[in-house]
This record gives C-alpha cells, sequence and structure tokens, in this order.
C-alpha cells in the first residue's frame, strides 16, 4: 500500500513539474491599454426579460432572467451548421441544448433542450471583448479613449432572429502604465 502511495506521489509531483515548466513558457496576453463597460438598452429587451449585472473585484458579468411564456434563445454556438450549445430562456427556467445528450452518468438519454440541474430561473450572458481591447495590448499607446461603440447581441424571440442592442464604454485600464512600466508625465508647479 506504501509503494502505491509513493508512486502517486510522485506522478503527481512529476506531473506538477511538467505543468508549471509548461505554463511559464506560455504567459498570458499583456494587459489591454483600454478596459470598457457596456449598457443593455432597456428598451431592446423582449417584455418579461430583465438583466442583472453581478460586480466582483475583478469582473463584472451580466445575467437575464425571462418571465414570459414567449421563448428567447441566446449564447447559441453552431458547429458545421449544427447547434453544438445555447440557452433557452422561458417561463422563468432556463433550459440548455445537448446535441448529443446531458453529460452526466444516467442523463445521456436527455437530448436537445433539458434543464438537467432543476430550474435555475436566469444565465450568464456571454458577450465578446471588443476588437479594441486586443488592439489595445501592443506597448506605447497613448491616453486617448476610444469612443463608445455601439453593442449588438444576437438573439430567437419565439424562433424569428431578434437583436438585444446596447453601448460599450471604454475607459483607461490602469494595469496597462504598470505592465509597460509608462511613467506618466507630472506637471511642475512654479517655485517648487
Amino acid at each position: 500500500m506504501k509503494r502505491i502511495h509513493f508512486h502517486y506521489t510522485l506522478l503527481t509531483l512529476m506531473f506538477s513539474l511538467a505543468m508549471l515548466g509548461y505554463c511559464r513558457d506560455r504567459p498570458g496576453p499583456p494587459p489591454s491599454r483600454y478596459g470598457f463597460t457596456f449598457v443593455i438598452d432597456a428598451n431592446s429587451l423582449p417584455k418579461g426579460v430583465t438583466i442583472r449585472e453581478v460586480r466582483s473585484e475583478t469582473s463584472i458579468r451580466y445575467f437575464l432572467k425571462n418571465t414570459s411564456h414567449v421563448p428567447l434563445i441566446i449564447n447559441e454556438r453552431f458547429q458545421n451548421n449544427r447547434l453544438v450549445s445555447g440557452a433557452k430562456l422561458v417561463s422563468g427556467e432556463v433550459l440548455n441544448y445537448f446535441p448529443n445528450g446531458v453529460p452526466m452518468a444516467g442523463k445521456r438519454h436527455l437530448k436537445g433542450w433539458q434543464a438537467p440541474f432543476g430550474k435555475i430561473p436566469e444565465t450568464l450572458l456571454y458577450i465578446k471583448e471588443p476588437k479594441k481591447i486586443y488592439e489595445g495590448r501592443s506597448a506605447g499607446l497613448t491616453r486617448k479613449v476610444p469612443p463608445e461603440e455601439k453593442l449588438s447581441i444576437a438573439a430567437k424571440l419565439n424562433e424569428k432572429p431578434y437583436e438585444i442592442s446596447g453601448t460599450v464604454h471604454f475607459h483607461l485600464n490602469k494595469a496597462y502604465d504598470t505592465f509597460h512600466r509608462i511613467k506618466i508625465p507630472t506637471t511642475k508647479t512654479p517655485g517648487r
């Protein structure tokens, strides 16, 4: 028994060291010059649909809820023109799409729109980062904030195409200056 335990410990140690070396050679991308927030146009939300903002120290997340009986489908993902995932909000419940069945023991037979985890009233709204965030990762950028951009979120309302609209607001990211060690010029006051 001790020998097996020793082998598992040794294997875990070797795997951890290999992952440490692997991760060290692949750093994350540098911070962008810009950060962003977005505001959803409340008038573009269908009747019965609400959005809730959750803020933490490092992020902002948005959750959608639909209390109406008209289904709203968001976050659709396609692969080879085939729907592989999505979220359907209807009557205060979220159904997720599983083309090959729910990936859990005893639930593989549940295919299509399912709620295998019970009645969940809202779902996370996924939004791609604006292109300005990627463009803002190079060094030496000015402190000029880009103008706001329109945001469009594709959805389906009662199986018909629908668009939820909003606005993306940009701001300067403090981490950019720290990462690139940019010195911000200070103004000197006369007599000092």
